[in-house]
């Protein structure tokens, strides 16, 4: 167990660019009204499916995590070197080859899923950014408990594959931007 209570340093890279791609969809869905927010795009879905199925694909993985430890627990697997985990990175982004994140992407600071923002007006809007948010929140306690040791040496099973708990999180954060960039960037 992790003694500090914070992402190890290995994790972190990849949980902060989550975040910050949490804090992104936040932001543009705040402009939205309900009206515009149930409203179907030009690719058949409405941003309401589109966060829904971003919040679900998040909650699995916040279910999932410690289960997928235990069982990887009871199996000898030898720690990944830092090539391998590039490697699981590289499969999931080959994977969903989503287009880059937007410029603006990098500059959101965020260290946190207690600090993110949610700026939407809109009730409905708002609790459902709220759910997202608990989950991310749950979801870092779950991944603050898993020790440097572990993060190198454990490993995730999902129906998308086997994963460096990194690779994990990148799939997730990966998974969410396809959705995002299919149904919402240009569908309107």
């Amino acid at each position: 167990m992790n003694e500090t209570g914070m992402v190890t340093e290995i994790l972190e890279i990849f949980w902060k660019e989550k975040l910050r791609f949490a804090q992104y969809c936040f932001d543009e869905l705040a402009p939205l009204d309900a009206k515009a927010f149930v409203k179907k795009r030009t690719s058949g879905k409405s941003a309401e499916w589109t966060l829904q199925q971003m919040i679900s694909y998040d909650r699995n993985f916040s279910f999932f995590l410690p289960l997928s430890l235990r069982i990887s627990g009871f199996f000898f697997f030898t720690a990944f070197r830092d090539q391998d985990i590039e490697k699981d990175l590289e499969t999931i982004r080959d994977k969903y080859t989503p287009p880059a994140f937007p410029t603006h992407f990098w500059e959101i600071q965020i260290s946190k899923a207690t600090d993110l923002k949610i700026k939407a007006t809109d009730p409905q809007i708002k609790e459902q950014c709220e759910s997202w948010k608990e989950v991310l929140i749950r979801l870092e306690s779950k991944l603050s408990g898993i020790s440097e040791r572990d993060a190198y040496r454990k490993r995730y099973t999902s129906l998308t594959g086997i994963h460096t708990i990194s690779g994990a999180i990148n799939n997730s954060t990966e998974f969410c931007h396809y959705l995002w960039n299919l149904h919402m960037v240009n569908s309107t």
